[in-house]
């Protein structure tokens, strides 16, 4: 896929659709949380690069849906690897969701079989293996997919 360099008015982050899509951390604004990654199932995936990387393959999320992992298939590997949706952009107009993250690092992050839960464990090894600083474990976040 040749994707160009987006417009700005094109991207928006992951965190920034989920608020404006939530007005209480009901289980229908999980729904409607859902429903933006949901159109993203299958997509293609870019490092901050540009280049693909892979396909979004689930997501887990918190009820409020302001905390969020990808689960993303990378090309010529087996397993999905887990990143964090924070700097993070889905491209409406290219189809596609664009990392804030290396190749590299999305390439050996931690795997996680898309229909597990993924506790607080797991969720500390994604923020140091991506050197963020993490806020206090959720743990129990929530698995989502859609049908791609």
């Amino acid at each position: 896929m040749n994707t160009p360099d987006p417009l700005p008015q094109q991207t928006s982050s992951i965190t920034e659709k989920a608020e404006s899509s939530k007005a209480s951390l009901t289980d229908e604004g999980v729904i409607d949380f859902a429903s933006v990654l949901d159109d993203f199932m299958g997509e293609e995936v870019l490092d901050k690069e540009g280049t693909v990387i892979g396909t979004l393959a689930c997501y887990w999320g918190s009820v409020s849906g302001l905390l969020v992992f990808l689960g993303i298939k990378v090309n010529g590997h087996e397993s999905v690897r887990v990143v964090p949706g924070r700097r993070s952009q889905v491209d409406d107009r290219h189809a596609c969701i664009r990392l804030g993250y290396d190749a590299v690092d999305i390439e050996s992050a931690p795997c996680l079989e898309c229909a597990t839960e993924l506790d607080a464990t797991l969720e500390r090894s994604v923020y140091k293996h991506f050197q963020i600083r993490e806020p206090e474990p959720h743990g129990g976040l929530r698995y989502f997919a859609g049908q791609p």
